[in-house]
């Protein structure tokens, strides 16, 4: 398919470390702890019951555990951190860009070559059996 591109460790740890930095920044951290959070009430509520009755525990929002709790708190606490003045924080566009669209220039008619075809017709017949001139 497509050739394997080498490039240098230190360009993909710098790469790697800007996806985690874009990641941080947009509050990812707060999903994946709240992630864990899930699994292992999960797999503690699965202990004391049936699966079906740990999923509801987990998820309806009574059966919270601590890390519920911190991650819950952190949330609030980034959402109120001051802003600067006049700002507006937009922190997906630290990582979006704007399109440019391009607009073709107007013409008041757009001609094109008229293309007529035409079959032709064959009246002979082709060789039976077929030649073999590499043979003779």
């Amino acid at each position: 398919m497509f050739p394997a591109i080498q490039t240098r460790p230190s360009l993909r740890y710098a790469q790697r470390g800007i996806v985690l930095l874009v990641c941080l920044s947009l509050g990812l951290h707060w999903a994946v702890i709240q992630g864990i959070a899930w699994t292992g009430m999960l797999v503690f509520f699965a202990k004391e019951g049936t699966m079906i009755e740990a999923v509801q525990k987990t998820f309806d929002g009574q059966h919270g555990c601590a890390l519920c709790a911190k991650v819950k708190e952190g949330r609030a606490a980034d959402e109120k951190q001051p802003q600067e003045a006049g700002q507006v924080v937009k922190k997906l566009d630290a990582v979006l860009v704007t399109l440019m669209a391009l607009v073709a220039p107007a013409a008041e008619e757009i001609f094109f070559a008229v293309v007529q075809e035409q079959s032709v017709k064959r009246n002979e017949m082709p060789e039976m059996p077929p030649p073999r001139r590499g043979l003779a």
